[in-house]
């Protein structure tokens, strides 16, 4: 199951669709944006990898704030792997990649690294210095450079919650187990026993 930190990971010789995100948890929303990167892989003949983070960004950018993490970056990559990534590959989330314009994120990493050729983001997704590119940047992006770009919209439960790694915390520390347990969604390591 590749797994690579960035520093350590040459140039990727094929070209790839990409999911973009923290991925904790790999929630139902997360499983989303797994299924359209795996779905434009096919499509366009690309390979399906993932790019994130081993800690959550705010927890440099709040270091007031206490974030419990869900899954940590072995245990996610396990899980992205098992839903039909490639390659997930991540960095280390520090000062120096906060202050990383949102520009050359995209041109250092995705198009130069990663060779993105379709990208998956979800509807609220940012990236850069100060969280100054969003999707409409990212779609000016993706256009300048001839990449494919899907924005996956919100993704509820069935009584219209959003599902989202701070929702889930905010249910485990509520104790509201069950509400976790539909967000996070079934093991995909749990398969159902044949019925003869």
């Amino acid at each position: 199951m590749p797994l690579y930190r960035l520093d350590e990971c040459p140039a990727f010789e094929t070209e790839t669709a990409v999911c973009l995100g923290m991925f904790d948890g790999v929630h139902l929303g997360h499983r989303r944006l797994i299924e359209e990167t795996c779905r434009s892989a096919k499509e366009k003949h690309l390979l399906p990898c993932a790019f994130t983070f081993d800690i959550p960004p705010a927890s440099v950018l709040r270091p007031d704030k206490t974030i419990r993490l869900l899954t940590n970056i072995t245990e996610k990559s396990s899980i992205m792997h098992s839903l039909g990534l490639s390659h997930v590959v991540y960095t280390h989330f520090d000062e120096s990649v906060s202050q990383l314009p949102a520009k050359v994120f995209f041109e250092s990493i995705l198009v130069n690294k990663l060779r993105a050729k379709h990208i998956v983001v979800g509807f609220h997704y940012h990236f850069g210095k100060k969280a100054e590119g969003d999707t409409r940047m990212l779609q000016e992006l993706c256009t300048l450079h001839g990449i494919g770009l899907t924005v996956v919209p919100p993704v509820t439960t069935p009584q219209g919650d959003l599902i989202s790694s701070t929702a889930i915390r905010t249910a485990l520390n509520s104790g509201h187990q069950d509400l976790a347990d539909v967000m996070l969604g079934p093991s995909p390591f749990v398969q159902p026993d044949n019925i003869n």
